[in-house]
C-alpha cells in the first residue's frame, strides 16, 4: 500500500506548533494554551493541498538543555515524529527572537538530513516580519513568515510543502502495523454471521460501515495509554505513574484481522470538583465528545482498586449516547492468588455495581502485560457487529406473541389493559425498534425494558443500546 508522506512540526515550547496544525487541518484537534508542555502525545491528521495529500504530525515541545520527567517522554515522541517525517517544519517565535534552544534543536535537525522548512511563527505585524531575518544565522533557508493564529502566510507556506515534496524522490514505505486516512471509507461488507431470523444487513445499513471508532475513557491511571501502546506495539503514547498525562484526544489508525480500527485515547477523567485546571476542563471536554463519535467506547477501570462513584458517573455519560460500550478490568496481574472462581467473582462484582449493564460485556486484561489486549480489539468488532443485526419482520412477529403469553403488557395510568398489536425493527447502528399499541391505553416502562431484555435473550445485540419507541395506533 502507497504511504503519503508525512509532515512533522517541531520547535520548543509555545511557539505554535498546535496553533498551526489546527489551522492547517481546518478543526481544533489539538489543545491550545500558553501553558509550556501542554502538547505531550504526537497528534496525528491528514490534510489535502492542490491535490497533493499528505499527513501532518503535531508534537510537543522540545527541552534539549534541561530535559526532566515528562519532559524526556515529549523530547522521545518528537524524535520519533522527526525519524518518521519526509519533511520538517522547524518552528520559531519572532516575537521572543532566535532563542539558543532554536539554535541547538536546528544543529540536531540538520544532523537528521531530513528536509527542512524554517517556519518564522507569529508574524502578526510588518514589524515582526522584518525581524525574520535575524533566523538566516539558522542556516536552514528562507525562513516562511506565517502567523499561524490568523492564517496569514499559510497558504503560501503549504505551497512550498507541496513544491518541497513533489521534488523528493518517490519510494514505497510499507506500514504493516497502522496508516492513517484522511477519510473513512465503507468496508461494503456485512459482519459475515449467518444466524436464524438474521437478515442480511441492508444497503442503508452497509453503507453505514465504517472504520471501528474506539474510545477508551476512564479515571486517570486505569491504563488507558498503556492499552494504545500494548495493542500498536510501540511506545505511541507517553505514559506515567503521574495522573493526567495524556491532554488531547488521540484518534490512531490500525488494521487488524482485516478490519480498520480508528483508537481514540482520552485524558483520565476526575470528579468534576477537582477539575478546576482550564486546561484539564479542554481535555475533559474532548473525552466526552469522544465518545459520541465513537461506535464502541472502552470504559477502563482499574481492578486492584474498588470501583467508586466516577465510575458510574462515566458510565452514564456512555448511556447519553448512542455507543456500544465495553467494560475493561485493566491491571489483572496485580491481583494475586487467582484461582478458577475468582473471575466470577469479579464478574459477579462488576455487573452488581453496573445492575445497568448487564448487556456489556467483560474483559479482564493487563494493558502493561499485554495480557489479552488483542482480544480487546476482537471483543471490540463482535460488538460493532451487533450493531448493525437486523431481525425479519416474521422473526419479531413470533416473538412479540411468545413473550405477550409469557407475561402479559402491564398497564401505566388508567384502568385499561395495553394492546400489543406489532413490534418492528426501525434500523441499525444502533438497533431501533417501535412497539404499536392500542391509542386508549398506557404501557408500563417496566413492560417496555421486559422487552427489551427479552430481544436481547433471543437475538443477543451484545454491548450495544437497544432503542424502543411506542406508538399508539388509532382506528384498530
Amino acid at each position: 500500500m502507497k504511504q503519503i508522506k508525512k509532515i512533522t512540526l517541531i520547535g520548543r515550547a509555545n511557539v505554535g506548533k498546535s496553533t498551526l496544525f489546527n489551522t492547517l487541518i481546518e478543526q481544533k484537534k489539538a489543545i491550545v494554551s500558553d501553558v509550556a508542555g501542554t502538547t505531550r502525545d504526537r497528534n496525528y491528521a491528514c490534510l489535502s493541498w492542490r491535490g497533493f495529500e499528505f499527513e501532518l504530525i503535531d508534537t510537543g515541545g522540545i527541552d534539549i538543555v534541561h530535559p526532566k520527567d515528562i519532559e524526556k517522554d515529549i523530547l522521545q515522541q518528537a524524535n520519533f515524529a522527526q525519524n518518521q517525517a519526509d519533511l520538517i517544519l522547524f518552528l520559531v517565535d519572532v516575537k521572543e527572537g532566535l532563542m539558543p534552544q532554536d539554535k541547538e534543536i536546528a544543529k540536531l535537525l540538520k544532523k537528521s538530513g531530513k528536509s527542512l522548512i524554517l517556519v518564522a511563527n507569529k508574524a502578526d505585524s510588518n514589524r515582526l516580519k522584518n525581524s525574520v531575518a535575524d533566523f538566516y544565522k539558522l542556516n536552514i533557508g528562507d525562513p516562511a513568515a506565517i502567523s499561524a493564529i490568523s492564517g496569514a502566510g499559510t497558504g503560501d507556506l503549504l505551497d512550498r510543502v507541496v513544491d518541497r515534496l513533489q521534488a523528493k524522490t518517490k519510494k514505497t514505505i510499507n506500514d504493516t502495523q497502522y496508516q492513517p486516512k484522511a477519510d473513512r471509507p465503507p468496508l461494503g461488507s456485512s459482519s459475515g454471521r449467518e444466524l436464524t431470523d438474521t437478515i442480511p444487513s441492508s444497503a442503508e445499513a452497509t453503507a453505514g460501515r465504517h472504520d471501528i471508532r474506539i474510545a477508551i475513557i476512564g479515571k486517570p491511571n486505569s491504563g488507558k495509554s498503556t492499552l494504545v501502546n500494548s495493542i500498536l506495539g510501540e511506545e505511541r503514547m507517553i505514559t506515567s505513574p503521574q495522573p493526567y498525562t495524556t491532554r488531547d484526544a488521540q484518534n490512531i489508525n490500525l488494521k487488524y484481522k482485516g478490519s480498520d480500527y480508528v483508537l481514540i485515547d482520552t485524558a483520565g477523567i476526575r470528579k468534576k470538583a477537582k477539575v478546576k485546571n482550564k486546561l484539564e476542563k479542554f481535555s475533559v471536554i474532548q473525552a466526552l465528545e469522544s465518545i459520541k463519535n465513537a461506535d464502541v467506547t472502552l470504559l477502563m477501570t482499574d481492578v486492584s482498586e474498588p470501583l467508586g462513584k466516577q465510575d458510574k458517573t462515566l458510565s452514564d455519560e456512555i448511556i447519553k449516547t448512542d455507543s456500544s460500550i465495553i467494560l475493561v478490568a485493566n491491571k489483572w496481574d496485580k491481583e494475586k492468588n487467582k484461582d478458577s472462581n475468582t473471575i466470577n467473582k469479579f464478574i459477579k462484582y462488576y455487573q452488581a455495581f453496573f445492575p445497568y449493564l448487564r448487556y456489556a460485556p467483560i474483559i479482564f486484561i493487563s494493558a502493561l502485560e499485554k495480557q489479552r489486549v488483542k482480544k480487546v480489539l476482537d471483543l471490540a468488532k463482535e460488538v460493532y457487529d451487533e450493531r448493525f443485526r437486523e431481525i425479519t419482520d416474521n422473526a419479531l412477529d413470533k416473538f412479540l406473541k411468545k413473550i405477550i403469553k409469557k407475561q402479559p403488557p402491564s398497564r401505566g395510568k388508567g384502568n385499561k389493559h395495553p394492546k400489543l398489536y406489532q413490534l418492528k425493527q426501525l434500523g441499525t447502528d444502533p438497533p431501533r425498534f417501535e412497539i404499536i399499541k392500542d391509542y386508549k391505553s398506557d404501557l408500563h416502562e417496566s413492560y417496555v425494558r421486559f422487552i427489551e431484555n427479552q430481544l436481547r435473550e433471543k437475538f443477543g445485540f451484545l454491548g450495544t443500546p437497544v432503542i424502543i419507541k411506542v406508538r399508539k395506533l388509532k382506528n384498530l
